[in-house]
C-alpha cells in the first residue's frame, strides 16, 4: 500500500477505537500508534490547551508515539505549561481551524525555529482539535529524517478524524458534566447538606441530623424538645400554626416556604423549609417530617439580581427618556438612588469626561448627591445640578480617575496621599470608589461613589459591569445627538434663511437636499427637485466654467416656474466629504445675479457710462478706504496706550488674558487693513482686459 491508502486504513481503526473505547486516555495511545506507522513519520503527538494559575492560554505535551530510535519528548520541561503567546502565528492558524504542513525551516519565529532544530525536526504537520467551539488543541506529526510534507488528500483525513475525536472529547466531556449534575442531585435528595428533622404532633423537635448543628450552631441535645417554629423569625406564626395537629389538611398534606433562622451567634439566615405530615393512619397525624435548606446565598443573590435589574431599568428609562424628551435628569437621579443603595454608599455621582482647549479633563455631572455645606454651596447645587456641575480640581481621588482613566479605590482616604482632601465643612470623605466608563477604548465617563460602611473591592465595580455598559452607550448617544443637534441647527439656520440656494447631489447630479430658498428664487417647491437631476427639470446648458478658491464657478439661466421671468443663477460647487475624507456628493450653492448681469447688459450698450461708472466705483473704495483707515489707525493707537497700560497691572492672571485680547484686537486690525489693500489691488486689476476663459459643457446647479 502506498502511503495514503495505510493512512486510511490507520484512520479506519482510529475510528473504531475511538468508539469501541471509552476511555479516552486508553485508546489515544493506541491511536497514535495507528497514525504514526501509517503516516511513516518520527514523532506523533498531541499537545492539550488550557490556562496557567497566572491566566496565561498555554499548551502541554499530552500524549505521543515515537519511531524506533526516536528519543522520547513527553518528560521534556520546556513542552508543558507552553504559552501560546510566544508562537501567535501558529495558534492565529490553528485557532481558525486551518492545518498547518510545513518546513521548519520556512518559520519566521526564531523560537520556533530553534526548539524544533533542538529535536532535531525537518517538517511537521499540525491538525487543530476542536472540542464544540472550543480550540482543544492539535495532533502533531514531526519528521526528523526528510522534509517531505503530507499530501492535500492526507491531510484532509486527518482533518476530519481530528473532527471526531473532538466531537468525542466534547462528549465525554458533556457525559461527565450529566454525571456530576446527577451525583449532586442525588446528594440534594439524600439530604447530605440539608437539615432532616421530625416533629411530634405539637411541633416540638424529636429529631434532626449533624446539619443542623453546622447550620443553626446549636446542639442537638438542646434542640430535641423545643419547638420547632422558635427558631425562625418572619414567619413563626404561620409556621406553628401549619404545624398544629387541628390544621385543616385541605391540600396534599405538604408545605414550603422561606424563612429567616435564628441561630446561635445570633446570625439571621434564609432557610428554605419543607415539610409533610408523617400519616401513620389515614385519619391522623403524627407529627412533621421535612427539610431545611440553607438558600442565604441565594437570597442575597436574588436581591442583588433585583437591584441590578432595577437598575437596568433605570438606565433604559433613562435612555428613553433622553430619546423622546431630551430630559434625562428625573430618571439618572433615579438611577443614582440605586446606584448608592446596590453598593451601600452614602453619595456618589455620575458624569461625562470632556476636555479642556489645552487637553485638560474635566467632569460634567449628569447627576450628583446634594452634599451641600453651605448655604452658597446649596445655591450653586440648585442652579447648576440640572445642567451639569463641572469638576476640574485634578488634586483628588476622582481627578486620580480622570488623570489616569483607571479604577481608584481608596479605604483610608484620609491618608491616601492621591486625595486633596475636602472643602471646610464639606461631609468627612472615608471610604471612595471611581469607575472610569468606556466605549471602546474610548473615555468618556465617570461614577464616584463614597462612605460605604465596608471596604470598596473590585467585586464592587464587577457587580456593576452590566451597568456600566449601559451608561457608557447612553453618553455615546448624548454626544452624538448634541454633535447632530449643532450641526442641524447651523444647517438648517444658514439653508433656511440664505437667500441662496443651497444643494447636494449624488454624483450622478441627483438632488439629494436643496433648501427651501429654490421656492422664492425659481418658483419650484424643493419635493419637486429632490430625487431628480437638473437636467430633467431645467434641461442642458451650456456654462463657461472658472476654478475658484477650490470651487467651480459658472453662471448659467434658468426660467421662474410662476412668472416665466429669467433668472440668471451664479454657482459654486464642489465635491463634499465625510469626516474620514471620503467623497460623498456634491455641494452647490447658487445665487440669484438676475439685476447684476441686467446692469452688466446695460452698461456693455455704452462704453462712456461704464467708464463713468468705473471711475465712481474707484472714488468709492478709495473713500471707503480712507474713510476705513482712518478709524483703524485711532483704533492702533488705543491699543498700543491700552498695552502700556497693562504692564503695569499686578495682577498676573488678568494682565495676560488682556494682553491676549489686545493681541487679538491687533491681529484683526492688520488683517482689516490688509483686506482694505487688497482691494484696492483687486480694483486696480479689475480695469485690465482679462483673459478669455475656457468654455465648457456643465449641467445647471450642479
Amino acid at each position: 500500500m502506498n502511503r495514503s491508502e495505510k493512512i486510511l486504513s490507520a484512520l479506519g481503526k482510529s475510528y473504531f477505537e475511538l468508539e469501541a473505547e471509552i476511555n479516552l486516555k486508553k485508546s489515544l495511545p493506541k491511536i497514535l500508534h495507528y497514525l504514526g506507522e501509517s503516516t511513516s513519520v518520527d514523532r506523533v503527538y498531541i499537545f492539550k490547551n488550557h490556562f496557567n494559575e497566572a491566566g496565561e492560554f498555554c499548551m502541554s505535551y499530552k500524549f505521543e508515539w515515537n519511531a524506533p530510535g526516536v528519543a522520547p519528548q513527553i518528560d521534556f520541561e520546556f513542552l508543558q505549561n507552553l504559552p501560546w503567546s510566544i508562537f501567535p502565528e501558529i495558534e492565529h492558524n490553528l485557532r481558525k481551524n486551518l492545518v498547518i504542513n510545513d518546513l521548519v525551516k520556512n518559520t519566521q519565529n526564531p523560537v520556533f525555529f530553534e526548539s524544533m532544530s533542538e529535536q532535531g525536526i525537518l517538517s511537521y504537520l499540525f491538525v487543530p482539535i476542536f472540542s464544540g467551539k472550543e480550540f482543544w488543541g492539535y495532533i502533531g506529526f514531526d519528521n526528523c529524517s526528510s522534509e517531505i510534507l503530507f499530501t492535500q488528500d492526507q491531510t484532509s483525513a486527518l482533518h476530519a478524524f481530528a473532527s471526531t475525536l473532538g466531537t468525542k472529547l466534547l462528549a465525554n466531556r458533556q457525559k461527565r458534566k450529566l454525571m456530576t449534575g446527577h451525583k449532586n442531585y442525588s446528594l440534594l435528595v439524600n439530604n447530605i447538606n440539608e437539615i432532616v428533622f421530625r416533629t411530634d404532633t405539637k411541633g416540638r423537635i424529636e429529631f434532626v441530623n449533624k446539619a443542623w448543628e453546622r447550620i443553626s450552631k446549636f446542639s442537638i441535645s438542646e434542640s430535641i424538645g423545643q419547638p420547632l417554629s422558635d427558631f425562625f423569625e418572619g414567619g413563626m406564626t404561620e409556621l406553628a400554626y401549619i404545624m398544629d395537629p387541628d390544621f385543616s389538611q385541605n391540600d396534599s398534606g405538604g408545605f414550603e416556604m422561606d424563612l429567616l433562622m435564628k441561630t446561635k451567634t445570633e446570625k439571621k439566615i434564609w432557610v428554605k423549609v419543607k415539610g409533610k405530615f408523617n400519616d401513620i393512619q389515614k385519619d391522623a397525624k403524627k407529627g412533621v417530617l421535612g427539610t431545611i435548606i440553607n438558600i442565604h446565598s441565594q437570597k442575597l443573590a436574588e436581591e442583588d439580581s433585583k437591584k441590578l435589574n432595577t437598575l437596568l431599568q433605570a438606565v433604559n428609562e433613562t435612555q428613553l427618556r433622553f430619546f423622546e424628551q431630551e430630559d434625562f435628569y428625573t430618571p439618572m437621579n433615579s438611577l443614582l438612588e440605586n446606584l448608592l443603595s446596590i453598593t451601600g454608599s452614602q453619595f456618589g455621582f455620575t458624569g461625562e469626561v470632556l476636555y479642556d482647549v489645552d487637553g485638560s479633563p474635566y467632569l460634567k455631572s449628569h447627576t450628583i448627591t446634594n452634599i451641600s455645606w453651605s448655604e452658597e454651596t446649596q445655591k450653586y447645587y440648585e442652579k447648576n445640578f440640572k445642567v451639569g456641575i463641572e469638576f476640574r480640581n485634578l488634586n483628588t481621588l476622582f481627578g486620580e480617575n480622570l488623570k489616569t482613566g483607571e479604577i481608584v479605590i481608596s479605604n483610608d482616604c484620609a491618608n491616601d496621599p492621591r486625595s486633596g482632601g475636602v472643602p471646610h465643612k464639606h461631609p468627612p470623605l472615608k471610604r471612595y470608589l471611581g469607575i472610569p466608563i468606556y466605549k471602546g477604548t474610548e473615555f468618556l465617563g465617570l461614577m464616584g461613589f463614597a462612605n460605604k460602611p465596608t471596604d470598596y473591592t473590585l467585586e464592587d465595580v464587577k457587580l456593576l459591569e452590566p451597568v456600566l455598559s449601559g451608561y457608557a452607550n447612553f453618553i455615546k448617544a448624548i454626544r452624538i445627538n448634541r454633535k447632530r443637534k449643532e450641526s442641524d441647527a447651523m444647517y438648517r439656520l444658514i439653508s433656511e434663511n440664505s437667500g441662496d440656494i443651497i444643494a447636494i447631489h449624488d454624483f450622478d447630479l441627483t438632488f439629494r437636499y436643496i433648501s427651501p430658498s429654490i421656492e422664492k428664487v425659481l418658483g419650484y417647491n424643493p419635493s419637486e427637485v429632490i430625487g431628480k437631476k437638473p437636467e430633467d427639470i431645467f434641461g442642458k446648458y451650456k456654462a463657461k466654467v472658472t476654478k475658484l478658491d477650490g470651487y467651480d464657478k459658472m453662471l448659467i439661466s434658468h426660467f421662474h416656474k410662476t412668472t416665466g421671468e429669467k433668472i440668471h443663477l451664479e454657482i459654486l460647487s464642489r465635491i463634499l466629504y465625510d469626516e474620514k475624507g471620503n467623497p460623498v456628493g456634491i455641494v452647490a450653492a447658487s445665487r440669484d445675479v438676475t439685476d447684476r448681469e441686467l446692469v452688466l447688459k446695460q452698461l456693455k450698450k455704452s462704453l462712456e457710462k461704464e467708464k463713468d461708472l468705473n471711475k465712481l466705483k474707484s472714488r468709492f473704495i478709495s473713500m471707503i478706504s480712507h474713510e476705513l483707515r482712518t478709524p483703524l489707525s485711532t483704533i492702533i493707537s488705543s491699543i498700543d496706550l491700552l498695552k502700556l497700560i497693562t504692564e503695569n497691572l499686578n495682577d498676573k492672571t488678568q494682565k495676560e488674558k488682556l494682553s491676549l485680547h489686545l493681541d487679538r484686537i491687533h491681529l484683526q486690525v492688520n488683517r482689516l487693513t490688509r483686506v482694505i489693500s487688497d482691494i484696492l489691488t483687486l480694483e486696480n486689476q479689475s480695469n485690465k482686459p482679462s483673459p478669455r476663459r475656457n468654455e465648457k459643457m456643465v449641467l445647471p446647479l450642479s
